[in-house]
């Protein structure tokens, strides 16, 4: 009877250990904020945008203030051209407190794609991406780096009637060395910034 007793006992302990479900007995929910990006990011770099979102938009669920979350969901906003709302999720991960260059970067090609463009803040946007990582590459989709950054500047100053500006980018670029004295000179530059653009437009 004793020896019953004695591995009753000890089945029983057992059994209460393993109540908390391995988790360091916290029994706390098994996903968080940051497990929910995560799952956002995978989605997102299978090309599930619409899926990335539904998880963005669960661990902002969890925790309002996840500036990563925000991040997630303006870029994938952007993807799927709904630009107002990627607008709106990159202003709010900046204002939770996001420091790196991600959502300046993606902020650039939505000022660009407005309607009407926002030319003057697509710039602005490129250049503090590109001040806070002057090799930026986009970790979730890597074919968006410092070039379409450089390129949405030179886009958006010749946008913007600066060609001094635009020339400049598209030399950085590596693009076609142009004459800005030349009669042709904007038409020129132009081409070469669209011919640019079927090179590096992530």
């Amino acid at each position: 009877m004793k020896r019953i007793l004695f591995f009753s006992l000890v089945s029983a302990v057992a059994l209460g250990l393993g109540c908390g479900g391995g988790g360091g007995g916290g029994g706390g929910p098994s996903e968080t904020a940051a497990s929910l990006t995560s799952d956002g990011w995978t989605q997102f770099e299978g090309g599930s945008y619409q899926n990335a979102i539904s998880k963005f938009n669960e661990a902002l669920a969890l925790d309002a203030d996840y500036a990563e979350a925000y991040s997630g969901l303006g870029w994938a906003y952007a993807r799927l051209d709904s630009l107002d709302k990627a607008l709106n999720a990159f202003s709010q991960c900046i204002s939770h407190g996001m420091t790196t260059a991600d959502p300046y970067a993606g902020l650039a090609p939505v000022h660009r794609d407005l309607d009407p463009p926002q030319f003057s803040q697509a710039a602005s946007s490129a250049s503090t991406a590109l001040n806070k990582d002057s090799d930026y590459v986009f970790s979730h989709y890597q074919s968006f780096d410092w070039r379409d950054l450089h390129l949405i500047k030179a886009q958006s100053y010749y946008g913007l009637g600066q060609y001094t500006n635009a020339k400049a980018e598209v030399d950085v670029l590596g693009g076609v060395s142009l004459d800005p004295q030349s009669d042709t000179f904007e038409e020129d530059l132009g081409s070469e910034i669209e011919r640019l653009e079927g090179l590096y437009g992530g």
